[in-house]
């Protein structure tokens, strides 16, 4: 009985491996090549991962392996049902959510001409990176990750479609936490900038190199005296991680607003204190 028992627990975990690595290897042309019920978030896909137990493993293995194989021939959206698995196999590892939602974004949007196609796709990279976040809320490489596809995606101009997605950025709406943001930044936040946004997920990260590269860009960008306050401390929290030309550039772009601004006490102390 006991060779039998484990005899049909191997038995289970090489049919589910037959299942979904059929499934990796097929070669999916899009995400409706899953059925309805049993999408990635589904009951009954979720009962399937519960049965496999210690045969999730390998499952993710293949799907890895088939993933690297279609991103190599360019194949992008054929990894959108693959990922999703991957997902849901390994829900606690952020390299899972980003990688997905990287592709998305990046990948995919920019398989498609049309901006209103392309914004669909960006969107996705950034719910899947929200639905990764409420299993990792901390994970440095969600939070950044999503800080950066604010700031380079929406708020840069690399992509031709930029102008399209910063029109529709509204659609997203603000975090739930925009008012306890805007009491611990100081200043009343523009939402429909980009950058403010990637300063939002920058800040959560704690990430102070990536924090006062947002605020110096929102600075250049609206000129709001507001934010300079929370620019000065973070500037003196983020001065002894940077290259000294990086330091010499800061200081340089600190001179810039005394002149536009005059009289900021913040900004004349960081120029007197000795550099890092």
């Amino acid at each position: 009985m006991a060779f039998a028992g484990r005899f049909g627990g191997w038995a289970r975990g090489l049919v589910g491996v037959g299942l979904l690595g059929a499934l990796a290897l097929s070669g999916l042309a899009t995400r409706r090549a899953l059925p309805p019920t049993m999408g990635a978030d589904s009951p009954m896909l979720s009962t399937l991962l519960v049965a496999l137990g210690g045969s999730r493993g390998i499952i993710a293995e293949v799907l890895w392996w088939r993933i690297g194989d279609l991103q190599r021939q360019n194949r992008y959206a054929e990894l959108v049902p693959l990922t999703d698995l991957l997902v849901t196999l390994e829900p606690s590892s952020p390299d899972v959510w980003a990688y997905n939602a990287w592709n998305l974004a990046y990948n995919i949007s920019v398989m498609h001409q049309d901006p209103e196609e392309r914004w669909r796709w960006v969107r996705r990279g950034i719910d899947l990176l929200a639905r990764g976040l409420r299993h990792a809320p901390t994970s440095q490489t969600l939070l950044r990750q999503m800080g950066w596809i604010f700031e380079d995606k929406l708020g840069g101009d690399l992509d031709t479609a930029a102008a399209y997605y910063r029109a529709h950025l509204g659609e997203l709406g603000v975090p739930e936490d925009a008012e306890a943001f805007a009491r611990h930044v100081g200043f009343r936040p523009d939402w429909s900038l980009p950058r403010t946004h990637a300063l939002y997920w920058y800040v959560r990260s704690g990430h102070s190199l990536d924090t006062l590269r947002a605020l110096t860009m929102l600075l250049r960008q609206t000129g709001d005296a507001a934010l300079i306050p929370f620019f000065a401390a973070t500037a003196r929290a983020a001065l002894p991680d940077l290259a000294p030309r990086q330091v010499e550039q800061q200081r340089a772009f600190i001179r810039s607003l005394l002149k536009a601004f005059p009289g900021q006490p913040d900004l004349e102390a960081l120029l007197k204190e000795p550099l890092p």
